[in-house]
């Protein structure tokens, strides 16, 4: 009987460094958990007939992000204006005064951006004095309307308006400028017989 003890006693400690190196072992596969999802790009404009991919970013409990693009189920809130397919490409089917709003689900999280059709965004030079504002706008929309302000009255209309590079917006009377379709920064003058004011316009996908 002397002799069995110290191998029960054996036994006991091997079950418990077992046990503990097991719970140990448990917490390296824990899987994070999906807490939000992000969808980009965030709020293009498009034209009729033009489309865009849309990419779902999983943020998890851990910190951690994945693309989880042909994982989430996509859905459009006007689908005869702007249609999704299951992995995520958008197409502007009708010009719309509101706004679609484009949906990823994935279980009970999902998360959305909105998406315009057939509206051009408005970029304002605050003054044409020389002070500069930086905005960065989507390549999708096909026009950019601008206005000036001199002393608190519009001179939008009687201005001249200038583009440092017409292959990223060309400029024309009234403010308006249409896209080139090339990426990069561009600077945007409009100019009185008293003044002047420049906007930087960034165009990035």
């Amino acid at each position: 009987m002397l002799k069995s003890r110290p191998k029960l006693l054996l036994s006991a400690v091997c079950a418990v460094l077992l046990s503990t190196a097991l719970a140990g072992c448990r917490g390296f596969f824990v899987k994070p958990t999906l807490t939000s999802i992000k969808v980009t790009p965030d709020s293009p404009s498009l034209q009729v007939g033009q489309t865009l991919q849309m990419v779902a970013t999983g943020v998890y409990d851990d910190g951690s992000q994945k693309t989880i693009t042909s994982n989430v189920t996509w859905t459009s809130s006007a689908p005869s204006v702007v249609s999704v397919s299951s992995t995520g490409l958008i197409k502007a089917l009708a010009n719309s005064t509101s706004a679609v709003t484009i949906t990823a689900t994935f279980g009970a999280i999902s998360g959305s951006t909105t998406v315009t059709v057939g509206q051009s965004q408005t970029v304002t030079v605050t003054s044409v004095d020389g002070t500069s504002i930086s905005l960065t706008t989507h390549p999708a929309a096909t026009t950019v309307s601008f206005t000036a302000q001199q002393n608190g009255n519009d001179v939008t209309s009687s201005a001249n308006w200038n583009s440092s590079n017409s292959n990223i917006i060309s400029m024309s009377t009234g403010g308006v400028g249409t896209m080139g379709g090339t990426q990069g920064t561009v600077t945007i003058t409009a100019t009185t017989s008293t003044g002047s004011g420049t906007v930087q316009v960034t165009v990035t996908p």
